[in-house]
């Protein structure tokens, strides 16, 4: 059964932190791929840059990197609320025949009983919970076989802070890799006025 990895995210934009996490992850578990599924419309936080030029930057970042795509399966549900579940069942129905892993930080998990069908989730994929050391995670563990708990390098780059930067015409080169620079400078993405 091949293993593929599922990184939800925003990517508002994708930054180098998040390539480093997805390869290193990819190369620990030993998974095949790792798919990089674009929020469409995130029941939290708000986003920033349009879906589809968080699409075009996520797929300038991973080009030519083996093992790593983008998905735009958010978008294509079409649902008013992505739910974790909701996705999952679906990408289960695409790949049947795969091991999910669910790519998700610690303070994701932090808040991971109050998500909808949490042990729903634990059915259809694997955890693989992104530890930092300033969140502590809760000490209830659902089932501990399902969970990977994955200590992560400190890295110290936040798409707030690119975004921030880039707004105020300061540099983000080596924060993002430079074909994204590149894309959001053209298109000034988070430019203010």
């Amino acid at each position: 059964m091949k293993k593929v990895g599922i990184f939800g995210g925003r990517f508002d934009p994708i930054h180098t932190g998040h390539l480093i996490i997805a390869r290193d992850v990819k190369e620990l578990l030993n998974l095949e791929k790792i798919v990089f599924l674009v929020s469409f419309n995130p029941p939290h936080k708000p986003t920033v840059a349009d879906f589809e030029d968080r699409v075009e930057m996520v797929r300038r970042a991973i080009k030519g990197e083996r093992g790593f795509e983008v998905s735009t399966l958010e978008r294509e549900m079409g649902l008013p609320k992505t739910y974790t579940v909701l996705v999952l069942q679906e990408l289960k129905r695409r790949i049947p025949k795969a091991d999910l892993y669910f790519l998700l930080g610690s303070d994701q998990y932090a808040e991971f009983p109050r998500w909808y069908h949490p042990e729903k989730i634990l059915e259809l994929a694997n955890l693989v919970v992104l530890l930092r050391p300033e969140i502590e995670i809760p000490k209830t563990i659902y089932k501990p076989n399902r969970i990977v708990f994955f200590k992560k390098r400190t890295i110290s780059i936040s798409s707030t802070e690119i975004r921030k930067r880039s707004s105020e015409g300061k540099s983000i080169r080596f924060l993002v890799p430079e074909s994204v620079r590149e894309y959001i400078e053209k298109r000034k993405i988070y430019r203010m006025g």
